[in-house]
């Protein structure tokens, strides 16, 4: 079995922690503008289930 083949960990470490990065910064956005919503809106959407 070849051990010198033409793939980089580091390459696909640093495109894992792009993801990871990414993906939590669409997270902490949407969570964020969820409760934005909430303390704008939480009154009047609370009123409509009471």
């Amino acid at each position: 079995m070849r051990t010198d083949s033409g793939h980089d960990p580091l390459a696909i470490d640093r495109e894992g922690v792009r993801t990871t990065a990414i993906s939590l910064a669409v997270w902490l956005t949407i969570t964020l503008a969820a409760v934005l919503l909430l303390l704008q809106f939480g009154e009047p959407l609370s009123n409509l289930f009471v």
